[in-house]
């Protein structure tokens, strides 16, 4: 039978402690259990050499230094709210969605985003991005060590989790949802543990959460159904903590109002969620490939886990599965369920290893053999972090924009020529040319349906892919200029497109101009022979 194991409070609490700390010395034991022995120097040198070569292993991973094709929106939008005060509550960017609601769920990190870029340009927003991820890592490692001292699975899992977890740390805001989610499991393992007061802290953590990434709704989500599933099984000697969690989770649905958009935001995010997403990050897991394999390999681990003869709580079962479940749904859901995922096969595994009796005989062994065992480690922890030195170091510490992915010599051309206008864009450049153009707006970008309509997006998705109804976003509005990406359809069609001239063409893009009489300053330069088409190389380093 599956039981939830939740330690009675002593009577007096301990003080409120930090939801990252990882000691448990104030956590009431099992029934039964003898105090832990010391523990030998040789154990704590093991321990700290593992864990340092981890957080090297996710340096080695974590460090994505590609752009993000929303990266130029999120800091020129979050410089617009710092300089106007306030966050705009309609679509200023765009001509096709002039006015339309805006509801910006990832305002915070995006002021964020802007401060560090203001300060530290993007090597800053690197560092930023890579000092998250080693605190996630951190804070998970210090949920193991405080429960557990097998370091045969704290590195079986790690060395697994890190990179199931690396395809997710590009600078986005989501980045926020993997902290807010880690704290949160850290404050939910301590509560289920003995430690009732450490909940409260849950209220801040949806605050900030709601202000700073959409995926705060999953995270509602999950501590709504853990808090189902505890008071519909009664907890009957347990009922203080059973109307604790009760009403802070009350409080936390009060907190994530607190928004800009009030429940404009909660209204969206009902109407928007439940829609089909034709985006790679929404697209399922691939069963009958490699990819994902990492993931892959923990969700068997889960799956085994149901067979071990090990103690399981009924909440941690559920929202697994469903959150595996979500992971192989949605690719971008994969890193949510790493998290969720880690605490409890720790804690399965170590349960698992110690009925078995096997500990590591790392401590039986001479120094000289140990003290070469650790060198190998430096050895290996030292080559990851020149192999990622090399590579920030190629590109002068900065973020790369790549020109075969970017429009970078698209743009210098447009630049060049003094022209800018309303332009239709393909989606995922929309974000580059609004901070390229911040006085021209485009036909769509990655904000999709926070300041889009429904009907805008999908002919934007038309004419990408050359279906006939795309043709209105040149008939219908005042589109000045077309950008053509060569993976799109409409790069090829509006060659015989007629009321438009190319006027430009590189390996990756074209740009169309209308014909209007008398001529359009683009179109009288173009037919004069005077456009100027730049041949200086376009620098990598971002913006581009």
């Amino acid at each position: 039978m599956l039981t939830a194991k939740v330690n009675p409070s002593t009577p007096e609490q301990p003080p409120l402690p930090n939801p990252t700390s990882t000691q448990h010395h104030n956590l009431p034991r099992d029934p039964g259990e003898t105090p832990a022995p010391a523990r030998p120097a040789a154990e704590e040198h093991l321990i700290l050499w593992a864990r340092a070569f981890i957080y090297v292993w996710a340096i080695a991973w974590f460090s994505l230094v590609s752009a993000d094709p929303d990266l130029w929106g999120h800091i020129h939008f979050g410089k617009e709210i710092v300089e106007q005060g306030a966050v705009h509550d309609t679509n200023p960017h765009s001509y096709t969605a002039e006015g339309y609601r805006w509801i910006n769920h990832e305002w915070l990190m995006e002021v964020i985003f802007y401060g560090i870029y203001s300060v530290a340009d993007s090597t800053g927003l690197i560092l930023a991005k890579l000092f998250l991820g080693i605190y996630i890592i951190h804070l998970l490692s210090g949920l193991h060590f405080a429960r557990s001292r097998n370091v045969t699975v704290y590195l079986g899992l790690f060395l697994l989790a890190v990179p199931a977890m690396s395809a997710g740390f590009m600078t986005r805001p989501h980045l926020a949802t993997f902290l807010f989610l880690t704290w949160m499991v850290v404050v939910l393992q301590k509560f289920f543990e003995g430690n009732q007061r450490v909940i409260l802290w849950m209220p801040m953590i949806f605050l900030g959460w709601v202000n700073s990434h959409g995926g705060v709704v999953a995270g509602l989500g999950i501590f709504g159904l853990i808090t189902f599933i505890e008071v519909a099984r009664g907890w009957k000697s347990k009922e203080r903590a059973r109307r604790l969690l009760a009403n802070i989770f009350i409080l936390c649905c009060a907190a994530v109002l607190m928004h800009p958009n009030h429940y404009k935001l909660w209204v969206f995010f009902y109407e928007s969620l439940g829609r089909e997403r034709v985006i790679t990050e929404w697209m399922p897991v691939p069963l009958g490939t490699a990819d994902y394999i990492h993931y892959k390999i923990l969700a068997g681990l889960f799956v085994v886990s149901w067979f071990l003869p090990t103690k399981k709580r009924v909440w941690e079962l559920t929202v697994l599965t469903v959150a595996l479940v979500y992971g192989f749904k949605h690719q971008r859901h994969t890193v949510l369920a790493v998290i969720l995922l880690l605490p409890y096969l720790s804690m399965q595994y170590s349960q698992f290893l110690a009925r078995l009796d096997f500990r590591p005989h790392y401590v039986k062994l001479s120094n000289h053999f140990r003290w070469a065992a650790q060198a190998v480690l430096l050895v290996f922890m030292i080559f990851f972090l020149i192999n990622r030195w090399q590579l920030f170091s190629g590109n002068n510490y900065k973020i790369w924009v790549e020109a075969s992915v970017y429009p970078t010599y698209a743009a210098r051309f447009m630049q060049a020529n003094g022209l800018s206008g309303n332009t239709v864009v393909p989606f995922d450049w929309g974000e580059y040319w609004i901070w390229k153009f911040p006085q021209a707006k485009v036909s769509i970008d990655g904000r999709f349906r926070t300041a889009y309509p429904q009907s805008i997006i999908d002919l934007n998705a038309a004419f990408a892919t050359g279906r006939p109804e795309g043709d209105r976003l040149l008939t219908d509005f005042p589109t000045q200029f077309v950008l053509t990406g060569h993976h799109e359809a409409a790069h090829r069609s509006m060659e015989d497109q007629s009321g438009w001239v190319k006027i430009y063409q590189d390996p990756i893009s074209k740009i169309f101009a209308r014909k209007t009489e008398p001529p359009s300053p683009a179109l009288d330069k173009h037919r004069k022979g005077e456009l100027i088409d730049p041949t200086t190389p376009v620098p990598y380093e971002f913006p581009g």
